[in-house]
């Protein structure tokens, strides 16, 4: 026997002879019986196979959903679905009759486009799931201790998925909706069937909804994902990670939107959380930096005065000191004063880099003389490590265009790192070449070198690589970092190449435009 088309009318016989003219409709199978009352209906369902039961909403309301209740109890547990049918002037009927067990309702007059969405959407979920039901366990899948379908166990585990996913058809009516996606909306899922989303509540996200499933449809596009911002049913404003696709079935009607909506909220909270944690370390450390770039005068001026009379003791300027003990404290106040204002400038030049606040005194500099002059600086410090120093050019240089004080910085930080972890009786070399036309200097020193995890920290600023060595030598770990905002100041690329005991080759490589060429018939003085 073919599928059954069950219609119940009291007095209605008009619309159900509406209703069963629209039944072929749904397919060719489909036949219809009608029936005056409730009972006549029951007791024809007790005997047939039926798929669809049509209820008249006030008898559906009258008798408290007992019509179908023991419908349902007919189908063994697939969920006989049933549409209320209701008059255009009694829309109050329609919750109370989906309280009452209906699945779905249509209006009077009814309308075959209206009636095809809405019937063919329920007939179709539920011979899939009687189909699952029926076949006993023979071919079904385990899921856990239930034997169950292919169908039945993936529409399960579609549930349980902790993602709002819906399914609209190319008129926008849902044909599916699991019960994250009808919970978000405040509904049972079998309430959204064959109706379109502004049909169930009309609000932004409906409308949303309905566009884009629309756009998607008439383009045709792959995929698409995208946020949105809505406000969900409990009145929360929600941010959802949405993607789309379209799905072509056998028919180009058959062609459904499927929405799988993901909640996000929580995860955006907590980004902007992060985000508002970072800019405020990044206020403190701007507002730290500023005010050791604003604290310069204050903090040198003692010093200076410390190291100008620390100056005159030590060396005698007002007449002899005979206490002997008195003359060495001198020097040593001199010697400490002299380090902790070498501490302090390093200290400041960083915190004015990063206040942006350090600005270059260009001129085209002799880079041999520039080299010549720190040496003669260090060389005294260098005799008492036992190192020796030396310069070197591989070919002809031009001029720099650069900050003479800054560029001496540079290299007096590189050079005095090079000897403090050079070995006594080691050497440290300054080289100095054109590569491609561009001014590079490199200082190589064959001492402890460093492997790549102690590069990193080298480079990091208050960084020290942490061996004995190391700690036999006083220092903040400003060094190599400051000779690197130094040299990004003019442009240029500073790089450390090192080997754990073999030593440590650190490369300044100038930009080519600061390389400052003769004029052509003039010849230039450095060379």
């Amino acid at each position: 026997m073919g599928s059954h088309l069950v219609v119940v009318f009291d007095d209605q016989t008009r619309e159900a002879a509406t209703v069963a003219a629209l039944a072929p409709s749904l397919g060719p199978d489909t036949s219809t019986a009608i029936f005056p009352d409730a009972p006549a209906a029951l007791a024809h369902c007790r005997d047939h196979a039926v798929d669809l039961a049509i209820i008249d909403a006030r008898l559906l309301v009258a008798d408290g959903g007992a019509f179908a209740d023991e419908l349902r109890a007919l189908s063994g547990g697939a969920g006989q679905p049933v549409l209320a049918v209701v008059a255009g002037e009694e829309r109050g009927l329609i919750d109370q009759a989906l309280d009452a067990g209906a699945s779905d309702y249509l209006t009077r007059p009814v309308e075959r486009r209206e009636f095809c969405a809405r019937a063919g959407n329920l007939l179709a979920l539920y011979r899939h799931r009687r189909a699952a039901s029926a076949a006993g366990p023979e071919g079904s899948q385990r899921l856990g201790d239930a034997s169950l379908q292919p169908l039945e166990q993936l529409l399960r585990i579609v549930d349980a998925i902790p993602v709002m996913i819906c399914a609209t058809d190319r008129d926008g009516r849902y044909v599916f909706a699991n019960p994250h996606f009808a919970a978000f909306l405040g509904h049972r899922p079998d309430r959204l069937l064959g109706k379109r989303p502004t049909e169930v509540q009309d609000d932004p996200f409906s409308h949303r909804l309905t566009a884009a499933d629309a756009q998607l449809l008439a383009i045709g596009a792959a995929p698409i994902s995208f946020e949105e911002e809505i406000v969900g049913n409990d009145g929360e404003l929600r941010v959802l990670l949405t993607t789309k696709s379209a799905f072509c079935g056998p028919g180009d009607r058959d062609t459904i939107v499927v929405t799988a909506s993901l909640d996000i909220t929580e995860r955006k909270r907590a980004e902007l959380g992060l985000l508002a944690a970072k800019e405020q370390a990044e206020i403190a450390n701007r507002s730290k930096t500023e005010f050791l770039a604003n604290m310069s005068h204050e903090l040198r001026t003692p010093l200076n005065a410390i190291i100008g009379f620390s100056q005159v003791m030590a060396g005698q300027m007002l007449g002899p000191i005979t206490t002997r003990k008195y003359l060495g404290y001198a020097r040593d106040i001199l010697g400490s004063a002299e380090h902790l204002l070498s501490i302090i400038n390093d200290i400041l030049d960083v915190a004015k880099l990063e206040a942006g606040k350090l600005e270059l005194d260009e001129a085209a500099i002799d880079i041999d003389v520039a080299i010549t002059e720190l040496l003669q600086l260090i060389e005294p410090k260098a005799r008492a490590g036992d190192i020796r120093l030396s310069l070197r050019r591989a070919g002809e240089l031009p001029r720099l265009r650069a900050d003479a004080r800054k560029l001496k910085q540079i290299l007096l930080n590189l050079v005095t790192n090079a000897m403090k972890f050079s070995h006594p009786g080691g050497a440290v070399a300054i080289v100095t070449r054109c590569d491609g036309g561009a001014v590079a200097i490199d200082v190589i020193d064959q001492g402890i070198g460093m492997d790549s995890a102690e590069v990193a920290l080298a480079i990091s600023r208050f960084g020290q690589v942490a061996s004995a060595w190391s700690r036999q030598h006083a220092g903040t770990g400003l060094g190599l970092p400051l000779a690197i905002g130094l040299a990004e100041l003019h442009g240029a690329r500073l790089t450390v190449d090192s080997r754990k005991g073999l030593g440590t080759t650190v490369t300044v490589t100038f930009p080519r435009e600061r390389s400052v060429l003769p004029s052509a018939g003039t010849p230039d003085p450095a060379f």
